[in-house]
């Protein structure tokens, strides 16, 4: 039997098991704690009298004035009670009323997602018209769990200034672990997570899969107004086994819920670009301007029955664009029109929800979220706003809770998202007339063709070409737990699965020009006078093809798990589980299976609580993470689609050698092969950490993480020739004459990343204060050796070693000389702190402060001019005719490794520091309605610090250890909220 058929084979076995047991599933829920990752929070505990005997059988129930509806639960033979899938809001109170007792009523409990705290209940004798009145410090505090979460309130992120977006992403600029950064072009923020890269995070919204499947990047495909959050969850490492598979974060976003009054707010921000300040000396500051109106309204449908909950927000915003005072005077040199201009932002974006109480069992809730923006994406060195993108789509889902009896609970899930970017060319103006023409302050010979040195200069015309990428995702989830009273202790069994069948993302490529030349490199004529023009060395042409499938990838996420949280003593949790994603990856032009494996994720983690008072808890976990299917990663059955020409000239206008033709790839010669093993990539994690919750409502939790990326996405070129004789390797030719490269595709078995981090936590929330700060310092490296067949393994063997720009997770990076070197997410110390305080006279004090160590340039290379050495040669020649036509030889490379190995001499960008300040005051207008004015202002002290090199590691190119992408100047925001 073919591959291709065993691929559709197991496809047919697996898609009429999935159905199958969906069949089950529903069956059986048409027939108590929570195991899937929920956006909901659990209150449990044990009911005693005051002799510390257990209360059997006693009826509990929950409730919150922001939440619709009245939660209950019942104690078992141990006096045991859980009330889940509580919706995050602050201010519940939980009861409780037997004969024979007083009434206990506990009030001031904060839910938060995710969050699984105790609260237990000692009952006193008296009669039936007796309350006992309890009110102190809710506990914050998870004692059940060994993850590593971080819990954030909607109205922390609300009144606390941390970027001018006010975005849910906001989040995640003060969450331990993160490295953030300003993105090259977009305006917003990149995240990464202790070495994870920006596409490896999971986000759910109320449960459903929001993410991309076209890329995971979380700020920039998914936006919501702040106006609607109601609470977040961002699990950054243990994760249990009804996590989804994710490298990198595992984000809960709770959006608020209706309540039996009607609740709204309407807020308007405004902050003119007079607002800004400069901060780039004879250069040109990412100056913000913006205005952005916000509406939630919420309530009830029927009352104690029946809520809705829904929100939006307008998008009208322009980054201006970070330029250095040399990138400004070399554009306005080599393009005397040039004039700054900024990456503008136009869009709606809404969320809504509604809920319905189903009989005292069951609880139906609906959620849409939709956010389609139009997104200017230029770099620092465009001469004109060229770079037009789209961003965003919508997600829909049904999610059904069910609690059968007090210890049998179910849940199901349907969602569908279409999150992509560019949905078609007219929603990005179309693509251009013109060669894109990117100018070079020199060029040098390397492997017979002439290259550019350093960065661009300036990019003008248009870009070469223009991509739309349209995507889609749908999930189905389900969940069953079983909770088991007295067995050896008590246990919490779950288990469930989470369906992804039919993930997609279509790249349709449109070329410049008509498809004929797309892209000129031209250098300047006299380096130190750009005035004096330019001469195009190269020329790059797809000979006619105007527009083509350039990929079609899709992929099936087939995962369950099985989970106990095992209680053999009161104090002690332990949590063992598994969960197997079987995942199928598939280039779809081509009909070719790039991927077909089992994942398997055992998890198994402890929690210890120290004190009677629930207030100190140690924990422990050891877990393997699978990672986030993405369609990047997964790639392409090709290495081209298209057959391009490069034409090189010499400064006199004459051809320089012979152009060189690669050939495009066909379904009878694709390029690649793929590894029969191949699997996803995964995190092997170790945690160990301590929480205590002290008085006055402040946590602490110190942590140790240490996390190994194994089995990275990886190839390599199996279509050179190498011949060694006596010591010395040179190149001879191809094994396939027709193609340059070949590939095989498999994991990266030769080298990992190893994050080693040491984090301190400090929390505090009450109704005037709250606080949320961290510190984390970790010191990484780069383990292993070189990938087979790379030239600078064959070149330098000795120079592997590597601690500070380690490059990237992302993996397929062939050539260590000239891979990704930006590596923002390899920081050593990172101090991340929000507050918000509400002062006497109604007035609110709001401040943070984020500090982390500056970016490393990437390992150190020269070329042998520099050197003084000339290619002579030594490895074979720089080109060989073959087949007909001209072929570069890899290994006559002229770049080198400047030091001794690759972790020497590297450098560094300056300490990112931003402060900013809020001042706001509130004025009642009666008692439920409330105005609130205040001022924000970002970069008080308008720190000027740069976030990338120019040229990162190349020592040879005159713009060596200059920096760009500088952060926001000071700027103002003035905010008006109309709540009620």
């Amino acid at each position: 039997m073919t591959r291709n058929n065993v691929y559709r084979s197991s496809r047919h076995f697996l898609r009429r098991w999935t159905i199958t047991f969906l069949f089950i599933f529903i069956a059986f829920a048409t027939l108590h704690a929570p195991a899937q990752t929920s956006a909901d929070g659990v209150i449990h505990g044990q009911i005693t009298d005051s002799s510390g005997a257990a209360v059997p059988n006693a009826k509990i129930t929950a409730h919150s004035p922001a939440v619709g509806g009245t939660f209950a639960a019942t104690s078992d033979a141990e006096g045991n009670y859980r009330l889940i899938e509580l919706p995050p809001g602050e201010n519940y109170s939980v009861q409780t009323d037997v004969p024979g007792f007083a009434k206990f009523d506990r009030s001031g409990l904060i839910v938060r997602a995710g969050l699984n705290v105790t609260v237990d209940i000692q009952l006193k004798v008296g009669s039936e018209g007796q309350t006992v009145e309890v009110s102190s410090e809710p506990p914050l505090i998870d004692t059940q769990s060994a993850e590593q979460a971080t819990n954030l309130s909607g109205e922390l992120l609300r009144n606390v200034p941390i970027t001018g977006r006010h975005d849910w992403s906001d989040s995640l600029q003060i969450t331990p672990g993160i490295i953030s950064a300003s993105s090259d072009a977009e305006g917003g923020q990149t995240y990464f997570l202790r070495g994870s890269e920006n596409e490896n995070h999971a986000t759910l919204l109320d449960g459903m899969d929001i993410g991309s499947f076209e890329q995971n990047w979380p700020s920039n495909t998914i936006s919501i107004a702040n106006e609607s959050l109601g609470d977040i969850q961002i699990k950054t490492g243990a994760n249990d086994a009804a996590s989804p598979a994710a490298m990198g974060m595992v984000i809960n976003l709770a959006s608020p819920v209706g309540a039996d009054q009607y609740h709204g707010s309407v807020f308007y921000l405004i902050g003119p670009a007079s607002f800004n300040g400069n901060n780039v000396s004879n250069g040109n500051a990412a100056a913000s301007a913006s205005q952005q109106p916000d509406f939630s309204l919420g309530g009830p449908i029927v009352k104690e029955r029946a809520w809705f909950f829904f929100s939006g927000r307008y998008i009208h915003r322009d980054d201006g664009i970070s330029q250095t005072a040399a990138q400004t005077a070399y554009l306005k040199q080599i393009d005397p029109s040039f004039n700054t201009f900024a990456n503008g932002s136009r869009g709606f974006v809404f969320l809504g929800n509604s809920s319905v109480q189903l009989g005292q069992r069951h609880r139906l809730m609906g959620i849409v979220q939709y956010d389609s923006r139009k997104q200017d994406a230029n770099y620092q060195w465009y001469t004109q706003d060229i770079a037009k993108n789209q961003y965003g789509g919508g997600a829909y889902g049904l999610r059904l809770i069910s609690q059968w009896t007090p210890n049998l609970t179910t849940r199901f899930l349907i969602s569908y998202n279409n999150k992509g970017a560019n949905s078609s060319l007219s929603a990005i103006g179309g693509v251009g007339s013109k060669p894109e023409e990117d100018v070079y302050l020199t060029y040098a010979q390397s492997a017979g063709t002439l290259v550019g040195q350093g960065s661009s200069l300036a990019t003008l015309n248009n870009l070469s070409s223009v991509t739309v990428n349209p995507a889609q995702k749908e999930s189905f989830t389900g969940d069953v737990t079983y909770y088991i009273p007295k067995a050896w202790g008590t246990h919490e069994l779950g288990g469930g699965f989470y369906l992804q069948p039919h993930e997609l993302s279509k790249v349709t490529t449109y070329y410049a020009n008509n498809g004929g030349i797309v892209q000129q490199d031209a250098a300047l004529n006299n380096p130190n006078d750009p005035t004096q023009g330019y001469t195009i060395f190269h020329t790059h042409s797809v000979n006619g093809t105007s527009s083509f499938l350039s990929s079609y990838i899709g992929a099936n996420d087939y995962a369950w798990y099985i989970q106990d949280r095992w209680h053999p003593v009161p104090r002690l949790s332990i949590t063992a589980g598994l969960r197997p994603d079987w995942i199928s990856g598939r280039d779809a032009e081509f009909k070719v299976t790039t991927q077909h494996s089992w994942n398997w994720a055992p998890r198994l983690g402890g929690a210890f609580v120290l004190t009677k008072n629930q207030k100190n808890v140690v924990r422990a976990s050891w877990t393997k993470i699978t990672d986030i299917t993405n369609a990047s990663y997964l790639g392409t059955a090709a290495t081209s689609t298209v057959t391009t020409t490069d034409t090189y000239y010499n400064k006199d206008g004459s051809v320089f050698g012979t152009p060189i033709v690669t050939p495009g790839s066909t379904s009878s010669s694709l390029g690649k092969t793929f590894d029969p093993n191949r699997h996803q990539g995964y995190v092997r994690e170790w945690l160990a950490g301590y929480r205590t919750q002290l008085k006055g409502a402040l946590v602490v939790d110190v942590s140790y993480i240490d996390r190994e990326y194994r089995d990275r996405p990886a190839e390599y070129d199996t279509n050179q020739i190498y011949t060694t004789t006596n010591g010395q390797t040179i190149w001879s030719g191809l094994v396939n004459p027709t193609l340059n490269n070949t590939y095989y595709v498999t994991n990266n078995k030769w080298n990992w990343f190893v994050y080693q981090g040491y984090e301190i936590t400090v929390s505090k929330q009450t109704s005037r204060l709250q606080l949320f700060s961290t510190y984390t310092y970790s010191p990484d490296h780069l383990a292993g050796t070189w990938q087979p067949n790379d030239p600078s393994a064959i070149i330098e063997p000795t120079k592997f070693a590597n601690n500070a720009g380690l490059g990237s997770v992302r993996g397929y990076v062939t050539n260590d000389w000239t891979g990704d070197t930006r590596n923002r997410m390899w920081q050593r110390q990172q101090f991340r702190t929000g507050v918000t305080w509400k002062a006497p006279y109604k007035i609110r004090l709001s401040s943070t402060l984020t500090a982390q160590s500056g970016t490393p340039g990437g390992p150190i290379i020269t070329t042998l001019a520099a050197l003084g050495t000339p290619y002579t040669g030594q490895y074979g020649p720089a080109t060989l005719l073959i087949s007909g036509r001209t072929v570069s030889n890899p290994l006559a490379t002229t770049y080198r490794f400047k030091y001794q190995d690759r972790g020497t001499g590297q450098i560094w960008c300056p300490t990112l520091v931003q402060w900013n300040t809020l001042v706001g005051r509130e004025f009642r207008l009666s008692d439920r309605q409330t105005l609130e004015a205040n001022l924000n202002i970002y970069n008080l002290t308008n720190n000027g610090a740069a976030q990338q090199f120019v040229n990162g590691n190349n020592a040879a190119s005159a713009t060596f250890g200059e920096l760009q992408n500088v952060q926001q100047p000071r700027s103002a925001q003035i905010g008006l909220r109309y709540h009620f």
